[in-house]
């Protein structure tokens, strides 16, 4: 099982740490550094082309959750190249950062589970959008990216 790790201060995001022990490898960075995996720098994916995109979509396990995520699954599946739910937001995150995935999209996510990649996928030259539910407390709805693909959503 994965292991992230974040260090916040008030509202920012200061240093995020993934660890996946089935593939020994860490991502690791602190803000306004060079993050890296193994020691080495990475980069998100330079990819532009929707149709040559490789995303994930994150299914949660509430209905409401699963409700709001799968028509996006299901609509995205003809819009890009590959569909990933790999089931855990930290190394959905992660692969964003260095480039593996261009794309990561969920409604339904807990702060605690995603800010480590969120620096991680900010200092490898990426975007995150997040944003709080209304209905949901404590929840919110994410859309990181490599900062160049249109996802049309």
């Amino acid at each position: 099982m994965q292991s992230p790790i974040a260090l916040r201060l008030r509202s920012e995001i200061l240093v995020g740490v993934i660890y996946d022990p089935m593939r020994e490898e860490m991502w690791a960075g602190q803000k306004g550094d060079t993050p890296k995996l193994n020691g080495e720098p990475f980069h998100v994916s330079d990819r532009a082309e929707l149709a040559e995109a490789v995303i994930s979509i994150g299914l949660a396990k509430t209905g409401e959750t699963i409700n709001a995520n799968f028509p996006l699954l299901q609509a995205m599946i003809h819009r890009v190249r590959k569909c990933r739910v790999l089931g855990s937001a930290a190394l959905d995150m992660a692969y964003v950062a260095c480039g593996r995935f261009d794309a990561y999209i969920e409604t339904g996510i807990s702060l605690w589970d995603i800010a480590a990649g969120w620096l991680l996928i900010e200092n490898a030259g990426g975007t995150v959008d997040l944003r709080p539910l209304e209905h949901m407390k404590e929840k919110y709805s994410i859309v990181a990216s490599n900062g160049i693909i249109d996802l049309k959503l």
